[in-house]
């Protein structure tokens, strides 16, 4: 089947291509609402969608396994932090992808507390593989602080006797009361940071029952269009705490975590180039480079920095530590930065298709628009994601790092766009402008529906969930410091 093709501008790329309109003309630069020139359509063959692939509903045509059960058990709270370590917890792991967390209604009769004896023949007749108990208590010794404490259990695997499996009938097996788990986590914090602490937990019982720490207790970064303006703003991975960033009256694009974990990003005041910026207050940054800062990305460990400048009408890609940044050769319209492992760099270049390069060397399929590269280093391997103009929409691809093995992660439902990966590599965050739909096979239920920020598996991509409503671009995920700052 083959699918018209309309070469919508995405948004790198018409950020850059009305910057460069007006610095041609002696303009100042661009600011205020978002630009909406962008160059000719082409007129080359239109691409074949059909080279993107489609996305499975339910994983059967990959041969993936079904995913194993997961019970949380319903205690009886004790107070605050109790209810909140339970709720962030229950969230996260259906976040994760890595389990199917059964409701509250599955659980054996209760009621449970911190010390229930857990009778886990019991949890498995609901369907139960694994069992969590999740709780909070007042740190020991230590008053003003609490501690979290994660608990995991295997439950046992029913055996048939032989004469079970010659269907005669057999007593009922005796429970199997258990009091020491097969994994348990403490996370000890301050009492007003129960939730941060929370994800730091669930990282910590990902790790005991899948091999690697989950990627919870990290934070996202994106700009989005305020009335005549355009601000940034971040949130936590599970979509709570959504605060500005910066000035409101101001045009601000491209953020990225740096050094510290602060926000940088490119802002402009009255019409006035954009310049480097970090933080709430937008300090300056000097960047001793002529032109319009309009992209900019960190290396993982923020020693190295990559900017994309508009100057005399083109742009021009920067890269290398940050004060000895050097010009990199790269294709007209280079934009997006961003790296990889290995001090690998992707962005965006190209006219009037721009394309996904990784290292000077071009990845993405031939004909789509691309736009928004980020890698993922996944249990699978090192993957780069980005969005593809696709009919009136665009949606989100991965490919390897040097362009094959082409994977559909969104299908159609709108524009799909601005991917961003989770610091564990296992999950995708994008964009959704409000077309996703409840599917009745494998699909999100109801509250999932419509625009908004989602998070999918990148191995299950079919259970993407809304995190948020708020629709914006230049989408950025990076783990929070270690606690205590260390």
């Amino acid at each position: 089947m083959n699918t018209k093709l309309l070469f919508r501008p995405l948004p790198s790329l018409l950020v850059l291509t009305a910057a460069s309109a007006l610095l041609a003309t002696g303009s100042s630069a661009t600011a205020g609402p978002s630009p909406t020139t962008a160059p000719a359509a082409p007129s080359a063959t239109e691409p074949n969608e059909d080279l993107l692939g489609t996305v499975e509903v339910n994983g059967s045509a990959e041969g993936l396994p079904p995913l194993p059960k997961m019970a949380i058990v319903p205690i009886v709270t004790t107070g605050t932090a109790d209810s909140l370590v339970n709720l962030v917890v229950r969230r996260d792991m259906e976040l994760s992808g890595q389990f199917e967390v059964l409701e509250a209604s599955r659980a054996p009769s209760g009621p449970f507390t911190h010390a229930t004896a857990l009778d886990l023949r019991s949890w498995r007749t609901q369907g139960a593989e694994y069992v969590l108990r999740v709780f909070a208590e007042p740190a020991p010794n230590n008053s003003i602080k609490t501690q979290l404490v994660g608990e995991a259990y295997l439950t046992p695997a029913p055996a048939k006797s032989a004469a079970q499996a010659e269907g005669v009938a057999t007593a009922p097996e005796a429970p199997v009361a258990e009091t020491r788990p097969a994994f348990r986590a403490i996370v000890t914090t301050e009492t007003l940071e129960i939730r941060a602490a929370s994800h730091r937990l669930v990282d910590q019982l990902l790790g005991a029952l899948t091999g690697r720490p989950g990627g919870f207790a990290s934070h996202m970064v994106y700009a989005e269009k305020v009335g005549r303006w355009r601000r940034v703003f971040a949130l936590d991975a599970d979509g709570f705490d959504l605060r500005g960033v910066g000035p409101s009256n101001a045009t601000a694009v491209s953020p990225a975590f740096g050094p510290g974990g602060q926000v940088f990003y490119a802002l402009s005041r009255d019409y006035h180039p954009f310049h480097l910026v970090v933080g709430s207050n937008a300090v300056p940054v000097p960047i001793d480079l002529p032109g319009s800062i309009l992209g900019l990305a960190f290396s993982a460990d923020h020693s190295r920095l990559a900017l994309t400048v508009m100057a005399e009408g083109r742009s021009q890609l920067w890269a290398g530590d940050r004060g000895a940044l050097q010009q990199m050769a790269s294709p007209p319209f280079a934009n997006h930065p961003v790296f990889g492992p290995l001090g690998k760099l992707a962005y965006v270049a190209g006219t009037p298709v721009q394309r996904v390069y990784i290292d000077g060397k071009p990845v993405s399929p031939p004909g789509f628009m691309a736009s928004a590269p980020v890698f993922c280093d996944t249990p699978q391997g090192l993957l780069v994601v980005f969005t593809v103009g696709v009919g009136a929409g665009a949606d989100v691809i991965a490919t390897d790092t040097g362009g094959g093995g082409v994977r559909r992660l969104t299908q159609h439902e709108g524009a799909n766009t601005d991917a961003a990966c989770s610091p564990d590599g296992r999950l995708v965050a994008f964009f959704s402008t409000g077309k996703r739909k409840h599917s009745a096979v494998g699909g999100p239920k109801d509250n999932d529906a419509g625009a908004g920020l989602f998070i999918m598996p990148i191995m299950r991509p079919w259970l993407a969930k809304k995190i948020s409503g708020e629709v914006g671009e230049s989408l950025r995920w990076e783990a929070l410091a270690p606690a205590g700052g260390k």
